[in-house]
């Protein structure tokens, strides 16, 4: 099979599309095609675009190698398995992208459902871990036993415990913690590692991060998200070592409330 054959076919077979993400909008036909705005929109998803293509391409052609290996790829797993997370990090970055897109345009259109927080947070720490691969890295879930209920936008708070479970899991040593807590009135989840803290730190779109880490757009969504859903995102650090403070450095809480705006009952 030829080389541009293989793309074709890895594109349409590979499972990923280049499809907007639910809650995507179209760009404005007003919107000035040009300059700043262009780059903190139009461009972010043009860009989330063609890393999905590229992303699809390559998953394609992994699968046509561990075909062509047969019997014989179970002894190249490991690098098969980096490869694999490779692709999903790329296609985490152009989610990350068209949100950040779409954000910059204005609050996110959320489609609320009622939903169980426990089964989103399982979903998102589950899927950050493993893209992530830091398999020294326990991640522990300490959620009721019972179901969390909550009126909110499924896709979009997802989207939002996945970049903080993600984030807990780059700066830990070796644990994460992930606590659900169900108040009358509305549901937090605090992400906690135990890496040194350096702080201050928090949402900085656009801003180059104090760490020089990563895109720093992570938090902006997670703030913007917290927002839309009449929530909010809270930053603490650990007491000196010594005075009893937790062992965790840094704490990182989203919380939402558990009805809408015209005071829906929450699910118990």
């Amino acid at each position: 099979m030829t080389s541009p054959e293989l793309a074709t076919k890895s594109a349409n077979a590979s499972g990923y599309t280049s499809s907007p993400a639910p809650g995507s909008s179209s760009p404005s036909p007003h919107e000035e095609p040009g300059g700043e705005s262009f780059l903190r929109t139009e461009f972010m998803h043009r860009l989330a675009h063609d890393l999905r293509g590229h992303a699809g391409v390559i998953h394609g052609a992994l699968q046509e190698l561990e075909a062509a290996f047969g019997a014989q790829a179970a002894s190249s797993s490991t690098f098969f398995g980096m490869a694999k997370r490779g692709v999903k990090r790329i296609l985490r970055t152009a989610d990350r992208l068209q949100q950040t897109g779409q954000l910059e345009r204005g609050a996110p259109s959320l489609t609320p459902t009622e939903c169980d927080v426990r089964v989103l947070v399982q979903q998102a720490s589950e899927d950050a871990h493993n893209i992530e691969g830091r398999k020294k890295i326990s991640v522990e879930l300490d959620m009721p036993a019972v179901l969390v209920g909550a009126f909110a936008d499924t896709h979009w708070l997802t989207s939002a415990f996945f970049e903080l479970a993600s984030n807990a899991i780059r700066h830990a040593q070796t644990r994460v913690r992930i606590t659900v807590i169900a108040q009358p009135d509305q549901v937090s989840v605090e992400f906690s590692d135990d890496g040194r803290a350096v702080g201050p730190f928090g949402p900085t779109r656009f801003q180059a991060p104090r760490d020089r880490r990563g895109l720093g757009l992570g938090l902006s969504l997670v703030h913007d998200v917290a927002q839309a859903h009449g929530g909010s995102l809270q930053i603490t650090y650990a007491r000196p070592e010594g005075n009893g403070g937790d062992p965790f450095g840094a704490k990182v809480t989203l919380s939402v409330p558990r009805r809408d705006s015209h005071s829906r009952p929450a699910v118990t």
